[in-house]
Parts: structure tokens; sequence; C-alpha cells
């Protein structure tokens, strides 16, 4: 198992000794330099405050300060040794010795837009003997917090997109906060990965399916979800469940859970088990009443093909067909809802849809244009 001491890339293990003679601090910062999307001109910085906490004072004291010794230098001599590197030990032991981190970092609030350019945190040597320390943690810290960044960067990408589009068709602001859901959980190298890219999402969204994340965002950020909602979910099915009422039986799956297990409130159901069309021409007409009845909305979910021709509408279908018209049209159709004072349609509340699967920015916009 990794230590502290070999979170590192190997080439920086005797950086302080390339370092000129007489050195005695290191100064270092975190700088975005470059976006590779036009529409981004600024990161969120994000992720800091859980290294500090999680790795420069929880994992540095578990796995190094307060093991022996002896112990620590021996495992790092071992992992340099059998890499073919030949290193020194005595500037681990000083450390040792030390018993902290002699480190100072001086950071932006977190959640900040910081242009490009600009630095999010500055970090420096306290001490002139351990100006090697300053640039031996970047690799770990790189890779902590660039990731939550990103993630917090592209969701409120996202977020500006919905919100234009909102304005734009005067829909509500307000729900907004729910049409960015986060279903990436499965999607990331492990549960520390989903966590950091779930909270990052949640900066601009509060619709989340990573529990994780509100659980990081309690333990590192202060937030509380007995005084704030953090970020919330609906009961929502999964294919296991809708392959379970069998095919013949899809309807009346649709039924129980709409009438028995979830008579009020939201409830999303994955539609595209067995025929999604055929959920659109047969299953919600007949259960038309039954749906506008419930003190509620039923979520419909498509969950494969092509998710703009699926919701707007695919122009090379057969006109007339439901594939031709688009989710949207079909849930119109049946349910029926209102003009607002922009012209533009509005379902009725007790139906909408939600595609929580390979939606990238560029899909998203496609959609808001289309369904416009």
């Amino acid at each position: 198992m990794s230590t502290p001491l070999t979170s590192i890339d190997f080439y920086k293990a005797d950086h302080r000794n390339q370092y000129p003679k007489g050195t005695e601090l290191v100064f270092s910062n975190w700088t975005p330099r470059s976006s590779r999307l036009d529409d981004v001109d600024k990161v969120i910085f994000f992720g800091l405050q859980y290294f500090v906490k999680e790795y420069l004072i929880t994992r540095w004291n578990r796995d190094f300060f307060d093991r022996p010794c002896d112990e620590v230098v021996g495992a790092y001599a071992r992992r340099m040794r059998n890499a073919g590197i030949a290193i020194e030990t005595d500037h681990i032991r000083d450390l040792h010795e030390l018993g902290y981190l002699p480190l100072e970092i001086h950071a932006l609030p977190e959640g900040t837009a910081v242009p490009i350019g600009v630095p999010m945190f500055v970090m420096w040597n306290t001490q002139p003997e351990f100006l090697w320390l300053t640039n031996y943690l970047e690799t770990t810290m790189s890779s902590i917090v660039w990731g939550p960044s990103t993630a917090a960067t592209l969701a409120l990408r996202y977020r500006k997109i919905l919100e234009r589009w909102v304005t734009k068709t005067g829909g509500d602001l307000d729900f907004v906060d729910w049409q960015g859901h986060d279903f990436s959980y499965r999607g990331m190298y492990g549960t520390e990965a989903a966590m950091l890219s779930g909270a990052g999402h949640l900066l601009s969204f509060t619709g989340t399916d990573t529990v994780p994340a509100i659980d990081f965002l309690e333990d590192f950020y202060n937030a509380n979800s007995d005084e704030e909602l953090v970020g919330g979910s609906v009961p929502a099915t999964e294919h296991s469940v809708m392959c379970m009422g069998t095919e013949d039986g899809e309807i009346e799956t649709f039924h129980r859970l709409i009438t028995d297990l979830y008579p009020s409130g939201i409830v999303s159901i994955v539609s595209d088990t067995w025929d999604y069309w055929q959920v659109w021409t047969d299953y919600l007409p007949r259960l038309r009443d039954e749906i506008l009845a419930r003190d509620g909305t039923v979520t419909i979910r498509p969950d494969s093909g092509d998710p703009v021709k699926i919701l707007v509408g695919d122009p090379d279908a057969h006109p007339g067909t439901p594939e031709f018209r688009g989710s949207f049209e079909m849930a119109w159709e049946i349910f029926g809802g209102a003009v607002n004072d922009k012209g533009f349609k509005v379902l009725d509340p007790h139906i909408n849809l939600i595609y929580g699967d390979s939606i990238t920015p560029q899909r998203c916009e496609a959609i808001c244009a289309g369904l416009a």
C-alpha cells in the first residue's frame, strides 16, 4: 500500500539535490494555464480543503509521523532501491523527527471561478532544510485537486446552458437545480473519485445519485444535511426491476409503481427495457387518468439510443411515427399542458422525462435548442 512518502512520481525523489546550492525556499503555485474549450475561460477551484485534511494531516500523521521512523524510512528506501534509484534518507529521518509538515498554503476561497492564468493557491516551505517538500507533494495534490475542480467547472458549464434556455423560453429557473443530475458514480475509478467528482457537481446542482458525495461534503466541507439541502434524489427503478415483471407484465409494473408503491410524489421509471415506444403508444395512454390523478410526477427515463433524437425527435425517421416526433411531443399529445407567456408549451406537471446517460454539453445544447 502506498504511503505519503511513496505517493510521488519517481523523479521527485532526488530533486532536493538538483536545486542550486544555497536554495532555501521553494515557492510553488497551482494555476489553470489554459482551456481547451472556447466557452470556458474560468476554472472552479475546489478540492484543496479535502487534500489538506485527508492527505496532509490524516494520512501523513497516520502513515508517517505516527509510525516508527526505521519502519517508514526502511519501506521508502526499499521502494527506491528496488526501482533502481539510489537515494539517501537522512532528510526523511529529519522530517520524521520534526513531527509535522513545515509548509504554508495560501488559497482563494474554494468555489471561486478563477480566470485562466491566475493562481488558485500557493505553497512554500517554512524551514529551509525542507525545501524539497514543497514540490514533493505536487503529484498527489494534482491528482486530488484537478478532478473536483474540473467536475465543478463542467457542472457550471451545463448550468449556464440550462439557465440560458430556461430564461429564453420562460421556464422556472429554480428547477435548473434539478435538471443537471449526477449518475456518474459507476463510471469512476473508485469511490474517492466519485466523491470528488460528485461533490464538484453539487456546487452547481442539487440532483445526485452519488450518495458518498453528500457524505464527503459533510465530512470535509462542513455541510449539514439536517440543516440544508446538500443533494437529493427520487425513488427510481432500474432494468432489473422492470425485467422482474417480465415483458408481458410491464404495464402492470408501471401500474404498481405509480398507484401502489408511489401513489404520490415523484417516481422515475426506466422505460426502454423492452420497447420504449410501446410505452408511449400503449402503456401511458392507458395509464393517463391514473397519472393525472396522482399528487406528484411520473418521470419517464429513456436509457438507450441517441438522447437528442429520443427526446426531440429523429428527422430521419418516418414522418408521423413516435421516433420522428420524439418523447416530448408524445407526452404533449397524451397529457397536454399549458402555453406560457413566451408562447412555449409546458408539459402538465404530472409527467416529465429524464435522460441520465451519455449527455455531453453539446447534446445538452442540442436538446434544449431542439425543444425550443
